[in-house]
Parts: C-alpha cells; structure tokens; sequence
C-alpha cells in the first residue's frame, strides 16, 4: 500500500481557503509518490456544492485526488483523538503526510488539536502542516462569510471568496411549459435537496449545456430561483432559465447555471401578459450587462 498525503476537514465549498490545504496536499503527492486524499468530514445535508460537483471541482485541479466523505456520526464522534488516527490516517490511509487548518479540532469532544495531532504524527511517522486561517478584506475566508454573500444576493463577492464561480449543475427534466406559451421557453432543473442556494430572485447567468462526450457550450441566461409565485409551485424551490436564441430539446441534458448578477426579488403578478412584459425587460436589463 503506497503512503498517502491528506487533509481532513469539512470543506463546505472547497473555497480559496480550502484550496491552500489541497494544493499543499498535492504538491507532498506529486513530490513524493504518495496518493491523495481530501477526507470530507460531512456535518449537515446542506451543501454549496452537491458531492457530485464537489468531485467535479477537485477533478478540474487535483485530477488525482480521491474526495473520501465520512459522516460525523455519534459512533465516529466518540473516538478518542489517539484511536481517530490510529484506525482511520494510519490504517485505513496509511498516511504520511496530513495538512490541516490551525483550528482543527478531532475526537470525542473535539479533544485533539493541531498540537495532539503532530505528537501522533511522531508516534506513527506522519507529518503535519499547519496553515492559518486565510485573511480577505479584513475577514476570513469561510463557508460561512460565503454564504452570507450567497443569502444577499452578491454572487460576484461569494465567487470571488471561492475562487470559482457558484453552479448549479443538474440534469434538465420536464416543466409546465408555461415559458414557451410566453415566448420564452425555459429549462428546469432536477435539484439535489442538499443543495444551497442564493437568495431568491432573477438572475443573469450563463448556461453550460453539456454533450454525451462532457464537453459543452456556453450560452447567456436569465434564472430564476425560488418559488415562482405568478404559477404555484408551492414551496419547493426551483431553478428555472431562459437561455438566449437557444431552441433546441435539452430534456435529459446535464446543464450548469452560473448566477452572475442579482435582478430582483421573486414578485406574484397579477396576470401572465404583468409576467411577460417583466420577462422582457429582465431580458435586456441582463444583456446589457
């Protein structure tokens, strides 16, 4: 069994400051012949990116990079710091390389720190790197500042603060074609349920349309998330776009929406033609942007 360079940790959108753990992680592989692995502690269902497009991003960087999820179950949860090491880095992984951030925190009662956990390292003869929190504006960089960003609509700022555009891949199913009734046919998309999203509204966006072969086409958009109060569709969020001189059939297509800019709140109106003439002027609002 090769030895293995890891990071550990949970991850929630592989941001700027995540990136700092992977790229060191994959500089120790490459250099020393080990595999790789970025070890996802996963807390909650609510994700910036689904598992799927998680895999995705690490492949496009770390295109040798194993993303290993385990579930922070009470059973995982009530391993001493020292069994944590011994039975999942060393045995499972064989680890001889980890890298963390200064605040990490492992076993029962989050017992182990940094310090702890470069002590195992000299009892089983891996080595730990420690980084610091990364520091953008004054703050740091964290799923959480992301999010906010995400909850006020500023996808520039929480795209910046990942350092890749927040997606939403998914594959394109059937709707209520009211949109073509309209003269904007639409795409909806099959959403994962622990998928995060922005703050409700109409965006402009751009549309990756991909081929049976992963390659794809990129178009201009106009989205809208949330709940469509004009047609109720209840409470179920949606993502809904209207993509630019574009007619072909993409049911079945995996698509990616890329929301840019925010346009505006979800509104109810009162009659379809409210609804068109809206559609309209969102339209050249978003494309002369």
């Amino acid at each position: 069994m090769n030895g293995a360079a890891v990071t550990i940790g949970k991850f929630n959108g592989f941001h700027l400051g995540h990136q700092i753990l992977l790229d060191s992680l994959a500089d120790e592989a490459l250099e020393k012949g080990y595999d790789a692995y970025c070890i996802k502690l996963v807390f909650s269902n609510e994700r910036i990116f689904t598992s799927e497009e998680e895999q995705e991003i690490l492949n496009e960087k770390y295109n040798k990079m194993s993303l290993e999820c385990i579930s922070f179950t009470p059973e995982f949860a009530s391993q001493s710091p020292e069994d944590f090491v011994r039975t999942v880095l060393v045995d499972k992984y064989n680890v001889k390389y980890i890298s963390v951030g200064k605040d990490f925190r492992f076993g029962k009662d989050r017992a182990g720190n940094t310090e702890i956990l470069t002590e195992l390292g000299n009892r089983y003869g891996f080595e730990v790197k420690v980084f610091d929190k990364l520091r953008i504006d004054d703050g740091i960089v964290s799923s959480t500042r992301i999010k906010e960003k995400m909850a006020e609509g500023n996808m520039q700022e929480a795209s910046r603060l990942l350092g890749r555009p927040y997606s939403i891949s998914g594959i394109v199913e059937g709707g209520k074609k009211l949109g073509r009734s309209l003269g904007y046919p639409t795409i909806n998309q099959k959403l994962a349920s622990d998928k995060i999203l922005p703050l409700f509204g109409v965006y402009s966006s751009d549309v990756l349309v991909y081929n049976s072969t992963g390659d794809f086409s990129k178009y201009k958009g106009i989205t809208n998330i949330g709940i469509r109060p004009s047609v109720d569709d209840g409470d179920i969020p949606t993502v809904e776009t209207f993509i630019y001189n574009f007619s072909d059939d993409i049911y079945g297509y995996k698509v990616k929406i890329i929301p840019k800019v925010y346009i505006r709140p979800e509104k109810h109106f009162n009659s379809l033609e409210e609804l068109t003439e809206q559609i309209s002027r969102d339209t050249k609002f978003a494309d002369s942007l």
